[in-house]
């Protein structure tokens, strides 16, 4: 019999009439008051039994100071939400009937804050069988690491294991419920979570930060997707292990999308008669982001590599954003360059504490600098004209979020463009805005509920958050200490439990000694626990004050151009043209612009009388040398990150030009040796290496202003040891070569492909249809075969310099240089004929077993036998000293003074096809030479000045100040350290943990201060 639904009793069934359809209608009306499930609900709502009940849809929300959008406020406002959306904002709204009422006086509403930039951090799982690896895998060498997938990984995938754009954080997102509530309590209700590893990393989904399943959760799929220069999750031996390395990827990677498409569509087109392509998911997809339906966020972890990424985003023709480093304040240029928004993480380095006093000046000015100068670097791009968002990103204890925020603001950035980088920025960002970021009619109820002055003020705490329209209440401090004291008590009673006791220690009406007086005591800790927070609130205040003032200054403060007159005249000096004229006593040297506009003797000037212009520089140059600026054609001086990419056999791909270093501390200390040009050279760890990149030391420039675009592109070769890897540790013999005659093999295997990959081309364009894969490795390389690109090979054995010479010229390709070429006076004539260069050392020898034939009389040697030869540094250090190396062919070898100067000259602008413009002091040439206090060949002479392109960028007389200036802003930035740690107890004046070394870490342009970089990292 059917029963009632409200009392499961039987329910009496009679047919209705006009009388009784009445009473049923009169008692149904009745049973809806008292049981209100009767009412039609929507599914979503009508939970079955055991659920907790979903609360009420509408609500008001009334009396609150309302931020609608940065700098939009409404006091004594009141917000209407219906369904998980703001229905009304406003003053004087009346509440409608159906809708909770809420009481927010004192309280401060904004729009629920967004975090465009957070890592969950991925769960463990159990890894799949591993599979059997192919040693031929990979980017196609043997015996390299296998590249297409990390061992235990199975399915298709891209070549190189780093390169996952297929993965999705819309897929794997689970957070736990401690992490969700850590960022409710900072106010947060939305979040773009992130892809944490690899290098194109997937792409990351919008998510609410509610308690619902994940389904549920997702406000969008898929948002960004990530790049990352990333070199912290590397593996050993597998590309790509270098910064060159990662940018070399992911530019192969995008071009192979590109054509992927291409290949795709031509498949579909004509499927007969060509063959099936390859289905690759990680291509598949960078699709979106190719074709800019989908925004690439660049994480690139250097201010430089802004501008790296800034310029692979414009050649790769995609949209795109810029996660900060947290270092823009060091090239603020290139930042405002990128005219792009940034992602600001604000995990500032915390100041230490150190063991002993003494301890402190083992720290350097650049740490200093680096803490000194975080907290304002959010103000930094916002003086750029640049958008910014902030993000939880990198703080190792998210608590710190706020406090953080507070300094940066304290630091310069304004309220409301910190309001903005938490709401309406990341909302648009993250192509939300239609639905977050501010309180609008509309637009999700998210929204953030603040306790007094606001979010900004570091007193007020975080009440609530709503997020769709449901309330989250955030815990007091009060709440938390007292779960905190509940988990001790309940400890505490486990102990006592434990612990055996007399009867009368365990009558509970027996009053214990020890309790008597205990209200006393008890008001005597209250009132020492008032006076300790207002002891600590005083503590603190003292502490952000001391922050507030920034110490450190620039990093490009003291550097750059020294002086720009419209010319420069010198007079009555010695001056060692390394051209036809060669060494003029008495003579002047007059520069207009740019350029030498003409080199005379006194005696020589009624026949001259040259024109000066006004506002002129003029010097008197009695007793002085002066030279053309040295050139040093092969060097690692200026390289950001590793020197070799190691772990292909051909890494061609790879550019220094992508790397180059405009920070390093190199470039002043070469300057002072009277340095202007410099090859910097992949090292030599492949037969086939980088490519090269040539600079002129200009001081303060950005990496691209140091380069010296009119040079010939250039590339690295090697034989020898470090090429079939010998002393490289036992594990190490499975890459192929292994012998000197493999290198050979491999040489020769290289080109027969690029001479292919040419011909692909060349047919493609004389018959049409898709177009070739581009070859980032094939095309360096068949630029050789096309004589565009020079080879700089690393040498020292004769066998090996005749067998390259000979192959080469089986494919018709002249040797630009042999690098050290040790053993080169062995084999002079057949380099003199083959037309190669040779740039050697003065006298390095017995380093290792391939160089025991080294000898001193070497670059002389082959320079009787018709070789041109320079003398090279390899090193930090020698770069420095270049004009004392050229005096070693005097010594040894017997050489005119003059030619041995050109070996720092003339001679290397000629080997790297530069010297039409440098090298020499000639009408029209750049104005690139250096001043000495004495002959540049003798041990006792100073560089005094050194100018590139007619500028000063180095002043031997202005270094004492420069140097006094740098050790007082260091003595000032140690006292305020020292000040703050007095203040915070010696706890490194920070609430995080003691064992973050945050501060300790170095920027990647200062990583190698202080180290002397050779061919092979590994070998110092």
């Amino acid at each position: 019999m059917p029963r009632c639904p409200l009392h499961n009793e039987p329910e009496l069934i009679t047919k209705p009439t006009q009388f009784n359809r009445g009473f049923l209608l009169g008692i149904f009306a009745l049973l809806l008051l008292v049981c209100p499930c009767l009412l039609p609900a929507a599914p979503a709502e009508l939970l079955p039994s055991g659920f907790r009940p979903v609360p009420p849809g509408v609500h008001a929300l009334v009396g609150a100071t309302v931020v609608v959008k940065p700098g939009e406020v409404l006091d004594s406002a009141t917000i209407l939400i219906r369904d998980g959306y703001i229905e009304k904002v406003g003053k004087n709204l009346t509440p409608p009937p159906d809708a909770r009422v809420w009481d927010m006086k004192g309280l401060t509403i904004y729009a629920g804050f967004i975090d465009p930039y957070l890592t969950l951090g991925a769960k463990s799982k159990s890894a799949p069988a591993k599979k059997q690896l192919d040693l031929t895998a990979g980017v196609k060498f043997l015996g390299v690491n296998p590249q297409e997938r990390d061992a235990g990984t199975e399915g298709p995938g891209y070549e190189v294991a780093r390169i996952t754009p297929e993965r999705r954080a819309a897929q794997t997102f689970s957070p736990d419920a401690k992490s969700l509530a850590q960022l409710r309590e900072l106010g947060f209700t939305a979040a773009n979570v992130t892809p944490e590893k690899g290098i194109i990393r997937g792409t990351s989904a919008l998510v609410a930060l509610s308690d619902v399943e994940p389904n549920r959760a997702i406000i969008k799929p898929d948002v960004f997707q990530h790049i990352a220069f990333d070199l912290e999750n590397r593996k050993e031996d597998v590309y790509p292990e270098s910064l060159m390395g990662v940018v070399a990827v992911v530019r192969q990677s995008f071009f192979d999308a590109q054509h992927y498409i291409l290949d795709q569509a031509d498949f579909h087109k004509r499927p007969f008669g060509r063959a099936r392509p390859e289905f690759n998911p990680g291509l598949e997809a960078l699709i979106p982001a190719t074709e800019k339906k989908m925004t690439v966020v660049f994480e690139p972890r250097d201010a430089l590599l802004v501008d790296r990424a800034t310029r692979m985003a414009h050649e790769l023709n995609l949209d795109y954003f810029m996660v900060s480093s947290g270092q823009e304040w060091r090239r603020p240029d290139l930042a405002k360059a990128a005219a792009v928004p940034f992602i600001v993480p604000l995990n500032f380095p915390v100041l230490p504490k150190m063991p002993q006093p003494d301890d402190w000046q083992q720290v350097t000015l650049d740490q200093l600098r680096a803490w000194d100068w975080a907290p304002e670097n959010p103000a930094v791009l916002r003086k750029q004209g640049l958008e910014i968002a902030v993000t939880t990103y990198g703080l190792t204890d998210k608590k710190d979020f706020r406090k953080n925020l507070r300094l940066a603001v304290d630091r310069g950035l304004a309220e409301n463009d910190a309001l903005a980088a938490l709401t309406t920025v990341p909302a648009r960002l993250c192509g939300a805005e239609n639905m977050l970021g501010t309180i609008e009619f509309g637009k999700q109820a998210n929204l953030t509920v603040v306790e007094g002055k606001g979010y900004f003020d570091p007193e007020a705490k975080v009440q609530s958050v709503w997020i769709d329209g449901r309330f989250y209440r955030i815990p007091s401090d009060e709440e938390k200490e007292s779960k905190e004291e509940k988990v001790a008590k309940v400890e505490e009673k486990k102990e006592a439990v434990a612990k055996p006791v007399t009867p009368e220690e365990g009558d509970p009406n027996r009053v214990k000694p020890e309790e008597k007086g205990k209200v006393t005591t008890t008001a005597k800790e209250e009132k020492s626990k008032e006076d300790k927070k207002q002891a600590e609130k005083e503590q603190k205040l003292a502490k952000m004050k001391v922050l507030q003032q920034r110490v450190a200054h620039s990093p490009l403060e003291g550097r750059g151009v020294l002086a720009s007159p419209p010319g420069v005249l010198i007079r009555n000096a010695t001056v060692w043209t390394c051209g036809p004229t060669g060494r003029l006593e008495n003579a002047n040297l007059l520069i207009i612009s740019n350029k030498i506009a003409a080199v005379w003797q006194e005696k020589d000037a009624s026949k001259t009388s040259p024109r000066i212009p006004a506002g002129s520089l003029e010097m008197d140059g009695t007793g002085l040398n002066i030279t053309p600026g040295l050139i040093d054609c092969h060097s690692h001086s200026m390289i950001l990150g590793d020197v070799n990419e190691s772990t292909l056999t051909s890494t061609a791909m790879v550019r220094i030009g992508d790397v180059v270093n405009s920070e390093t501390p190199n470039i002043y200390d070469q300057l002072a040796g009277g340095l202007t040009v410099a090859n910097l050279l992949h090292g030599s760890a492949n037969p086939i290496g980088g490519q090269n990149c040539v600079v002129k030391l200009r001081d303060g420039e950005t990496p691209q202003g140091l380069k010296f675009i009119e040079a010939p592109q250039g590339i690295k070769f090697a034989l020898g040891e470090n090429v079939k890897q010998s002393n490289w540790g036992d594990k190490i013999v499975t890459r192929f070569p292994q012998t000197r005659m493999g290198v050979q093999t491999f040489f020769a295997n290289r080109f027969i492909a690029a001479r292919q990959y040419l011909k692909t081309w060349a047919d493609f364009k004389k018959s049409g249809g898709p177009p070739p894969r581009r070859d980032l490795e094939l095309e360096a390389i068949g630029e050789i075969l096309d004589g565009t690109r020079l080879i700089h090979c690393h040498s020292y054995r004769q066998d090996e310099i005749l067998m390259l010479i000979r192959l080469m010229e089986q494919f018709n390709v002249k040797i630009g240089t042999f690098q050290h070429v040790l053993e080169g006076y062995k084999v002079a004539d057949e380099i003199a004929q083959h037309g190669a260069g040779g740039s050697t050392f003065a006298d390095w020898w017995a380093y290792k077993f391939e160089v025991y034939d080294a000898i001193p009389q070497n670059g002389s040697l082959m320079r009787d036998r018709g070789v041109l030869v320079s003398f090279n540094s390899d090193s930090d250090d020698l770069a420095r000293r270049l004009y004392l190396e050229a005096a070693k062919a005097v010594k040894y070898g017997g050489t005119p003074e003059e030619e041995a100067l050109k070996f720092v000259t003339l001679n290397p602008a000629k080997q790297l096809h530069i010297d039409h413009r440098v090298g020499s002091l000639e009408p029209g040439k750049d104005a690139d030479f250096a001043i000495w206090s004495k002959s540049p060949l003798d041990f006792q002479t100073v560089c005094q000045q050194t100018w590139i392109d007619g500028k000063k960028y180095f002043d031997l007389s202005l270094a004492p100040a420069r140097t006094a200036a740098l050790a007082r802003e260091r003595d000032d930035l140690l006292a305020k350290a020292k000040k703050l740690n007095a203040l915070s107890n010696g706890d490194g004046g920070s609430d995080s943990s003691s064992d973050d070394n945050s501060f300790f870490n170095l920027s990647l342009e200062h990583q190698y201060d202080g180290h002397i970089r050779h061919c092979r990292d590994d070998e110092e």
